[in-house]
């Protein structure tokens, strides 16, 4: 599957966490267990306890395939939903969304590689429950801890692959 961005899924998280600003954000990357009922690519707490939920997206064929899978990213924990897809897909990916989600629950966020290779997310488009929380409750106190030991848990991982490859 070809990508239609040069930027790693690395370089697109960073810059997520840095646009929704991870000092006053709970922001982890790559949740497969432990807090819903399917896996998400990143997962923002925002200081009121309620959950957005960004799908990543690196080509037209990898956004095309999130419509082929079986689980359709609806867990009452999530009050928000965006994609973020590549500057150069973005036109196309707004005409399947308005096909597929006739009542705007995802928003589009799109992103492009600066000059030096990092990351400039924009937001092409709120979801519609934007004004108020899709879910019916915010995490409780427990559901938000299990989300921060999530991320710090990916914080010793990332040291021992640093160390593994003499960095």
């Amino acid at each position: 599957m070809a990508a239609d961005t040069t930027l790693s899924i690395t370089q697109i998280e960073l810059g997520l966490a840095q646009y929704f600003n991870f000092r006053n954000n709970v922001i982890v990357p790559n949740v497969s267990w432990g807090l819903l009922n399917h896996e998400a690519d990143l997962l923002i707490l925002n200081k009121s306890g309620y959950l957005t939920e960004i799908e990543i997206k690196r080509s037209w064929a990898d956004f095309l395939a999130d419509f082929r899978k079986r689980h359709t990213h609806e867990d009452t924990k999530v009050s928000w939903h965006y994609y973020a897809v590549p500057e150069s897909i973005v036109d196309k990916c707004r005409e399947k969304l308005a096909e597929v989600d006739p009542g705007h629950r995802w928003g589009l966020i799109s992103y492009a590689a600066s000059w030096d290779g990092e990351c400039w997310p924009k937001i092409e488009s709120q979801p519609s429950n934007i004004h108020y929380h899709c879910s019916e409750r915010k995490l409780y106190l427990e559901e938000q801890f299990q989300l921060a030991r999530l991320g710090a848990m990916r914080t010793w991982s990332l040291k021992e692959k640093i160390i593994k490859n003499g960095k």
